[in-house]
């Protein structure tokens, strides 16, 4: 009986020069590599994030300067002398990122004029890109922000700045029975900056 020699598997020519062109090059590489972590992405990252955080502490400080801040612990007096009312998350931004803690005395599920809407929810979602495409607000993020997040005219107070979303934690475990709203403020915030921007402008 005989045995068939088994067959040979002969490398790619192509892929035996892509490989040895790679661990040419790998010395060459590695230093450009490095290069661009520590003198083009590490800086721009820092400046991205030195400018959120900037930002976000403007935005507190003036909020402290026209009185509307608000500590956890002047909260946790309140709440132990029996106050309600509802804690607003707010995201400056459509997408997952920053949030803003905001308290009124409210209770908001009783005076909004319109159903709080799921923010996560994929109807809610998909409304609020479908009216950025014609520069409008959801109904729902333009009645709260008027009415209590607003920096020039809402009367809510502010908690925190960053990550807000702490609060939630907090009130869930300490006082589950406080009622959360989640909003967000991009388009209204930027079509109130603009009309604000529009009554500066001199009058031909």
């Amino acid at each position: 009986m005989s045995f068939a020699e088994p067959s040979r598997i002969e490398p790619d020519d192509n892929q035996s020069r892509g490989i040895a062109l790679a661990i040419l090059l790998l010395p060459l590489t590695l230093p450009l590599f490095l290069f661009l972590c520590l003198f083009v992405f590490l800086p721009v990252g820092l400046f991205a994030f030195l400018f959120s955080f900037t930002g976000e502490l403007l935005f507190y400080l003036s909020m402290w300067n026209d009185g509307r801040t608000l500590t956890r612990r002047r909260l946790r007096r309140r709440l132990a002398a029996g106050e309600t009312g509802t804690l607003i998350i707010e995201y400056p931004m459509l997408a997952q990122g920053r949030t803003h803690a905001w308290w009124t005395p409210d209770d908001i599920s009783t005076l909004a004029p319109l159903p709080i809407p799921d923010r996560s929810s994929d109807e809610y979602q998909d409304a609020v890109l479908d009216l950025m495409e014609q520069d409008q607000s959801h109904p729902w993020d333009a009645w709260c922000w008027q009415e209590y997040t607003s920096t020039s005219q809402g009367k809510a107070s502010l908690l925190r700045v960053w990550n807000g979303k702490k609060y939630q934690e907090w009130l869930a475990r300490h006082y589950p029975s406080i009622p959360i709203v989640e909003t967000t403020s991009e388009i209204v915030r930027q079509l109130e900056i603009e009309a604000q921007q529009k009554s500066h402008q001199p009058q031909p």
